[in-house]
């Protein structure tokens, strides 16, 4: 009962602040007007009082006082807070420095969860999830530097299966030669997603990234290397990088754990990436991205190991903006093969996928049409398999599961999203749910809760 009172004492708190914001709420495209309109009334003010031509002392200052204000807000209008919009694929907030005139750019996003698990064998619990500063200087129009810090699980001890991290997850040098041609290198996130990119809190639906792009992907994926990007032609844009391969005597059900992240990477084995983005209609995006890679042990090791591999990872993912209704999906599919040395562990996968659907639609503009503040409920389903084939063994019924999500997204501006949803989880398994020997903690469903923002 305590449980249900305080979902229900949430969402309660939730909808006050969606009226509240619904009466004050103006578009920026509103302000600048009476902004605009402001300053032709001082100005108009000003041409008065000067046509008096008097010399008296309060007149004069007055002429001043109106002159300043003018002088500030015509500030306002003509140097508004740089709007955060996707670069290339990237997050708005990672996407800052490209719009930003030259010199400094500092930006970021975070994001708050709480996770509360419908069964009594797991214990609930919130986190400070992320904090990322997105640090990027641009030395020229042409040269610029991106970088992304990340500080996780509040960054301070270990707790349970949560350990903090903080580490680069990105650092690169942009050199932007022209629109079908431009040049990146260092350490940067992998296309194999629109998520893997593109993957801030607010332009997302849920508390929790969907499972299939946290474990088939995996999201977020990054490595060091070399990537060329740019758009063919209207509508139709690639990207194409060489990078380093995977650790194979890391990798547990699938490639996720073999990600090297730019720390004394191993560079024996190379990997491959290739994507295309395509929008044959207005508000209609769909990707499809192939990686390929070999993969070796023990980085910076002598002598090598001998635990070699090769993997393949294939997507395909599609959204469509149709007025206030927004429908996405993505289909992976991964394949592993490799020598007795990685082969020969049990559980090991050769094959897995993983695919999902959902849709969110904005109810706001029914009722408010200019409003910035938006609420979206949404729907999404999930079904993924990371034991289709083993090399080893038989497959885990407990890998084979399915998610369906249910819940809300309320924006009181664009750049803040308060979260809420609901998750029934299952999987093949004949096993109870819980936690525990004889149980499958996978079936255990939650309710979640998120606090998200970028700046």
């Amino acid at each position: 009962m305590n449980k249900i009172i305080f979902k229900a004492f949430i969402l309660t708190i939730a909808l006050f602040i969606l009226l509240s914001n619904l009466t004050f709420s103006q578009s920026q495209e509103e302000k600048i007007k009476q902004l605009e309109k402001r300053i032709e009334q001082l100005e108009a003010e000003i041409s008065k009082l000067q046509a008096i031509g008097k010399q008296e002392e309060e007149i004069i200052q007055m002429i001043e006082a109106l002159k300043e204000e003018v002088r500030r807000l015509r500030l306002e209008v003509a140097m508004p807070e740089i709007e955060l919009k996707s670069y290339f694929g990237l997050g708005p907030a990672a996407s800052k420095i490209y719009y930003t005139p030259r010199g400094l750019s500092i930006a970021g996003y975070g994001e708050i969860t709480y996770e509360n698990y419908l069964d009594q064998s797991k214990t609930d619990r919130g986190d400070v999830l992320r904090f990322i500063p997105y640090i990027g200087y641009k030395f020229t129009d042409n040269i610029l530097v991106n970088s992304e810090l990340e500080i996780e699980h509040a960054g301070i001890s270990n707790v349970g299966d949560r350990k903090p991290e903080v580490y680069v997850e990105f650092l690169y040098v942009d050199f932007l030669l022209s629109s079908g041609f431009n040049i990146r290198t260092g350490l940067f996130l992998i296309p194999i997603s629109r998520m893997n990119e593109y993957h801030e809190p607010p332009v997302y639906f849920g508390t929790l990234r969907p499972d299939v792009e946290r474990f088939v992907i995996p999201t977020v994926w990054r490595e060091l290397g070399v990537m060329v990007y740019g758009e063919l032609f209207s509508g139709l844009s690639y990207k194409a990088g060489i990078m380093n391969g995977l650790r194979t005597d890391l990798i547990g059900d699938w490639i996720g754990a073999g990600r090297q992240r730019g720390a004394t990477v191993n560079f024996d084995k190379f990997a491959g990436i290739l994507r295309f983005d395509f929008t044959p209609i207005k508000n209609l995006t769909l990707g499809a991205s192939f990686y390929s890679s070999g993969g070796s042990d023990a980085a910076g090791a002598s002598p090598k190991g001998s635990a070699e591999a090769k993997f393949g990872l294939l997507t395909f993912d599609g959204q469509l903006q149709f007025e206030n209704l927004l429908v996405k999906g993505l289909f992976a599919y991964g394949s592993a093969d490799g020598n007795s040395f990685y082969t020969n562990r049990a559980g090991r996968a050769s094959k897995v996928y993983g695919w999902y659907v959902e849709a969110g639609y904005n109810l706001i503009p029914l009722i408010y049409p200019e409003s910035i503040v938006s609420f979206s409920p949404f729907v999404r389903y999930e079904r993924y398999d990371l034991n289709r084939n083993v090399f080893v063994g038989d497959p885990d019924p407990k890998k084979n599961r399915s998610v369906f999500t249910f819940g809300i997204d309320f924006k009181p501006h664009p750049q803040v999203v308060i979260k809420a949803d609901y998750q029934l989880r299952n999987t093949s398994s004949s096993l109870p749910a819980g936690v525990g020997s004889g149980k499958d903690e996978w079936k255990i469903d939650q309710f979640n809760i998120g606090l998200g923002f970028i700046f």
